[in-house]
Order: structure tokens, then sequence, then C-alpha cells
């Protein structure tokens, strides 16, 4: 065995044990346990302070330095993915402690990880693809309800699952979204003899594209 893959593994067995105290131990070793890692998954979202290090005991010290020189000496890959699925694993690390995000923070977004995915939430922010089930509305108003059965873009998605969700629309919103698809479909397709990249076989422009006034 070579010097670097004796040195990937003495990291890798100091990296689980590592994350098996910060999944286990919610005392001090194992906040900072999951803030070494979370910094060396993502430094830019989840800086470490370095004098944290003092906190740990001897054994858990050693392997902080064993992971440390695999991560600064050996850039196969990252620390996360020597774990199945290790990137949900070190997101769920930060919502356990309650890690400020401050990428996030510097965006002016709420710095706070998402809580623990739990099937059938979504969070604020998520990023959610949509089906629509039924769409009703108010005769004589112009308010528009929407029921749509969405799944969230990532890495959580099988975890959370399908979410209904019934979205209500007043009419001035509902105009603006129906503006916004009218311009999306008629900017597709806009050449006379090429389809969109995501019509199906023998797809036609819709009549209803040149029933409405021409963009604006």
């Amino acid at each position: 065995m070579n010097e670097l893959s004796r040195l990937e593994k003495a990291g890798v067995e100091a990296l689980q044990r590592l994350y098996g105290e910060a999944a286990s131990d919610e005392m001090d070793s194992g906040g900072v346990c999951a803030r070494l890692l979370l910094g060396l998954y993502n430094g830019d979202r989840f800086p470490f302070d370095l004098t944290d290090l003092r906190m740990l005991p001897v054994g858990l010290f050693e392997d902080a330095m064993a992971v440390i020189r695999m991560d600064a000496r050996l850039t196969r890959q990252e620390v996360h993915n020597y774990f199945a699925h290790g990137g949900r694993k070190f997101e769920d690390l930060a919502a356990d402690y309650r890690v400020a995000d401050i990428a996030r923070l510097k965006s002016g977004s709420d710095c706070w990880p998402r809580p623990r995915v739990t099937r059938g939430n979504l969070c604020h922010e998520d990023r959610v693809q949509a089906k629509l089930v039924t769409c009703g509305d108010a005769p004589g108003y112009r308010d528009v309800t929407l029921t749509l059965d969405c799944e969230l873009v990532g890495d959580y998605r099988e975890r959370v699952g399908p979410v209904r969700l019934e979205i209500n629309l007043n009419g001035d919103d509902s105009v603006s979204v129906m503006q916004h698809v009218r311009r999306a479909h008629a900017f597709a397709w806009r050449h006379d003899n090429r389809a969109p990249l995501d019509a199906g076989p023998g797809e036609l422009r819709p009549a209803w594209l040149d029933a409405l006034p021409t963009q604006s």
C-alpha cells in the first residue's frame, strides 16, 4: 500500500468516526464534529472556526487531523462522497445542529438550513416541478384556482414525495400568469420551420397563439 492509499484509508476510517459522533451525540464534541465536516463539505456556506478543535477529546482530535490531511493532500473526491447520499446526510447535519448558511446570508436570504426532511413537507424557497390536476373559477370573478401535484427538485425529492397544493390567484395575478405563459409559448414557437425543443412528434403550433394579440 502506497503513501496516498494509507492516507486515504486512515482518513476514511476517521471520517466515519467523526460522522458517527456528529450523528449520535448532540453535546459539544458532536457539534464540533458536525461543523468541521460541514466546513470541509462546503466552506463557503459553513465556515469552520479552527479554535473549536480545542473542545475535542484526544481521539476525535486525531481523527479530525486525519480527515483534514486526507482532504488537503488527496483530492480524489470530497468528504461527503465517501457516504451513500452524502450530500443529503451532510445537509441533515446542518439542519440538526442549526448551522447557519453564510452564503445564503450574504445573498440576503434566510441563512438557516431547511429542517430535516419529512414526507409531505415543503419548506420556504423549495423548488418544485408541478403537474396540473384541476383548475377552477368563481363565476363572475376573475379569480383562478389551480390544483397542482408538486415534487421537490433535487436530492430530497423521494423523501418528500408528492405534495398536492391548491393555489388561488386573484384577477391581476391570473392575468400576469396568463401573459407570461403566452409569451413563453410564443417565443418557443417563434421559428416557422422549427418546433420547440420539448415538442412531441408531429406537434404543430397551437392555434390559440395566433388568436391572441402579438407579443409586445
